[in-house]
């Protein structure tokens, strides 16, 4: 069955070290996606996304002008960053290993997002079925070209590792 990924009922977020003593969040509000479960051999299903740099929100404009600039997501160069699964590893009914290539910044790298499926459910609106997945995975910013990094005090203004979180809503396409 394929399911489209409904960005309404969906986040894309990351969060990254700040001065090495905080986190600081952001999303990601344009992305789509298709999932396309197989019921019967879920080790045979897949996923793909896409997702728009130049979306990003973390609550700072002026932040938000910088992840977009060349230092960071370059978004006018670059301005998607996809997912697309490889591999599927069932660990139980509810929970995945699923690896895949990750392109961002026109660099593409293996990941492995840990899965968990969340449950389903008939929209009382369209009757469609919806399922729910949520996914976690750490990346590390410099393998994408990510190099930008001020130090002060011998102190990294932005740590390497970026966590992203991703917790999904899809519904059946008809």
């Amino acid at each position: 069955m394929i399911f489209e990924i409904d960005p309404l009922h969906s986040l894309v977020e990351f969060s990254v070290r700040h001065l090495m003593i905080s986190i600081v969040k952001g999303r990601f509000s344009e992305f789509r996606g298709t999932i396309d479960l197989n019921v019967q051999n879920p080790e045979r299903s897949s996923i793909k996304a896409v997702i728009k740099t130049d979306s990003i929100h973390t609550g700072a404009l002026r932040r938000d002008a910088h992840l977009r600039s060349a230092d960071f997501f370059d978004s006018s160069r670059y301005p998607t960053f996809t997912f697309e699964s490889t591999q599927v590893q069932l660990i139980d009914q509810n929970h995945c290993i699923l690896k895949g290539n990750f392109t961002l910044r026109g660099i593409t790298k293996e990941i492995a997002l840990q899965v968990t499926y969340t449950g389903q459910s008939r929209d009382p609106l369209t009757n469609a079925w919806r399922i729910g997945l949520s996914a976690v995975t750490t990346i590390n910013r410099l393998d994408f070209g990510m190099q930008y990094n001020k130090i002060t005090d011998g102190i990294a203004l932005v740590g390497d590792e970026a966590r992203i979180e991703i917790f999904a809503e899809a519904i059946q396409a008809m």
